[in-house]
């Protein structure tokens, strides 16, 4: 996807893997951000979803 790089910036600098702040910051649907962050959570970048429904980032920002 080529929003893919964009969305990995946003849930790096907010620290929260959540589909619905992806969906507000690049203004695309609930379907396509899901997409994405599964994308991440395959990539590594990503828990899978938890029993709380939260998501937890493995990885550090890289720009930090």
């Amino acid at each position: 996807d080529p929003l893919y790089k964009d969305a990995v910036a946003v849930v790096m600098k907010s620290r929260r893997a959540s589909i619905s702040l992806v969906q507000r910051h690049l203004r695309i649907g609930y379907n396509r951000a899901a997409r994405l962050i599964e994308e991440m959570e395959h990539s590594g970048l990503v828990s899978a979803m938890q029993s709380n429904g939260n998501r937890e980032i493995l990885v550090q920002d890289r720009n930090e």
